[in-house]
């Protein structure tokens, strides 16, 4: 087990200017975690730190370095970097309605992943889901296809139960893509989460 001591200092080292190496500095995947949890539950008690500094931006106008990649949906009321309370050039973060991966997603991925360096990939779902609720309801509108089409959850299950299935599914599909198309130690460990809209919390799966 790391301490937090440890991972305030590793995080530091990850975003200092002197390293430019991202593949020789593989961000564990289990610290990330722990700093997205940190970072939840700051936000969601009210606690966040602040954030878009003009420092911040100057120091990341020539790289970046995210320690972790979000797949999440593109509903507007989860602003990730918000809900992880973390600045900018922390995440990698790709979205799309229902979080269903396309050709250009898992390209997207896998360059935060062989390029940048990132270990860890959390595929984040959230309650009251209309992609999800869409595709459970058998009722989807002819152009939401493309996004339904890929999300295969019980019409019996509760809305929540089904966010939490289809994020498992997810996540499932992201590691049998690895497995089959990484390349050598670049494989992440891809972990699933869902948003409560009301609370502000994360809960992991």
């Amino acid at each position: 087990m790391y301490s937090a001591a440890y991972a305030r200092g590793l995080r530091t080292a990850w975003l200092a200017p002197a390293f430019c190496d991202n593949r020789r500095m593989s961000y564990p995947s289990d610290i990330a975690v722990r700093m997205l949890r940190e970072g939840n539950a700051r936000f969601a008690e009210g606690r966040q730190k602040p954030h878009y500094t003009q420092g911040q931006r100057l120091g990341l106008a020539h790289e970046q370095r995210p320690w972790a990649v979000i797949v999440g949906c593109s509903d507007s009321r989860v602003p990730v970097e918000v809900v992880f309370d973390v600045g900018p050039g922390e995440l990698f973060v790709i979205r799309v309605a229902g979080h269903v991966m396309s050709e250009a997603g898992y390209a997207s991925v896998r360059y935060a992943v062989d390029v940048l360096g990132t270990r860890l990939v959390v595929v984040l779902g959230h309650e009251d889901c209309g992609a999800v609720s869409a595709a459970r309801e058998g009722d989807a509108p002819k152009w939401l296809a493309p996004i339904t089409d890929h999300i295969h959850v019980s019409p019996d299950s509760s809305l929540r139960e089904a966010v939490d299935q289809h994020v498992l599914e997810s996540v499932s599909e992201l590691r049998e893509w690895f497995v089959e198309n990484g390349s050598g130690d670049a494989v992440p460990v891809v972990a699933g989460a869902a948003y409560q809209l009301a609370s502000g919390e994360v809960h992991w799966l």
